[in-house]
């Protein structure tokens, strides 16, 4: 009889190729059936831009812990990129006029001692990844649900 063969363990990086050719065909789909394109020049007016308050896991939207420490910039490769209170972070996003899709951001993976700032993070990369519209006026830029609801204030610094 033949002994069962065993699986050899994945590599981590075989893991993160798979998760980044993932991401990738999400965005080709985006372009290809929604028509939505990479046009950040609107964001682009002031690349940086600070939060100012948050959406809670309950629903409520409150104000930042850290005034002025969690940042986005929004880049002509279709990028974001900031600090989150604890770690710098990276998302793909696509905007097409006020719609927008923004994939769950990468991150640095340091642990702060402040659980609330930790918390905060959370929810701010939890928001990112739930984008749906972006509203942005001389000095503000919303962030909404597909309901319409409020998720991230941010502004311009």
């Amino acid at each position: 009889m033949d002994e069962a063969e065993v699986p050899e363990p994945r590599s981590p990086y075989a893991t993160f190729f798979l998760l980044a050719l993932a991401g990738i065909a999400i965005v080709v789909v985006l372009v290809f059936f929604l028509g939505m394109t990479s046009q950040p020049q609107v964001l682009q007016e002031s690349p940086n831009w600070t939060l100012v308050s948050c959406r809670d896991t309950t629903g409520i939207l409150i104000p930042a812990i850290n005034s002025g420490e969690v940042t986005a910039q929004f880049g002509r490769d279709g990028n974001i990129t900031g600090f989150s209170g604890c770690n710098r972070y990276v998302a793909a996003f696509i905007k097409n006029n006020d719609r927008i899709r923004i994939t769950y951001p990468l991150n640095t993976g340091y642990t702060c001692d402040d659980a609330g700032i930790m918390q905060q993070e959370a929810d701010f990369y939890r928001n990112l990844a739930e984008a749906a519209s972006v509203s942005t006026g001389p000095s503000e830029l919303d962030i909404f649900d597909t309901k319409g609801a409020t998720l991230l204030v941010f502004h311009r610094q």
